[in-house]
């Protein structure tokens, strides 16, 4: 049963945009890094709610980055839909960033903080986009490779 789902709705799409899937998601996965671990460290200097703390925000970006990794794993592998959907995921849990400013006025928070959310934002944001495409069949599919027979006519 679980071999059935997990083969439904294979569609491949071209090596080149995997790759620049790829590398959208190493950007994305970076500017976590960057955010998270400022975040951390400078914790007190974040607008959050109060029932936040420093260990709940470290312990969220373990469990969110493994989506990219799982996301990435499911298109390489032919499996668009759901692929697609765990990228959903993984990148509306990136832009959860824009949260901080719920908690503070806009001007309070310091030029750092502001660039390091709105990096991964921006970055969060193109992911949906580039998925939306390639869930949406824009993004090329891959092209079967032609047989000797059809070049040599």
């Amino acid at each position: 049963m679980v071999f059935a789902i997990l083969h439904m709705n294979v569609r491949p799409i071209s090596t080149r945009s995997k790759q620049v899937l790829l590398w959208l998601l190493v950007g994305n996965v970076v500017a976590t890094i960057f955010h998270y671990a400022d975040n951390v460290c400078y914790f007190p200097l974040y607008p959050e709610p109060f029932w936040l703390n420093a260990s709940l925000v470290d312990a969220f970006w373990f469990v969110m980055t493994p989506l990219a990794a799982l996301g990435y794993w499911l298109i390489r592998r032919d499996y668009v839909h759901r692929g697609c959907l765990v990228l959903y995921a993984y990148a509306a849990a990136s832009l959860l960033v824009l949260g901080h400013y719920r908690y503070a006025p806009f001007f309070s928070i310091s030029t750092r903080i502001h660039l390091f959310i709105m990096v991964e934002a921006a970055l969060a944001l193109a992911l949906v986009i580039y998925v939306a495409l390639i869930q949406s069949g824009y993004v090329r599919p891959s092209r079967p490779v032609p047989s000797i027979a059809t070049q040599v006519r």
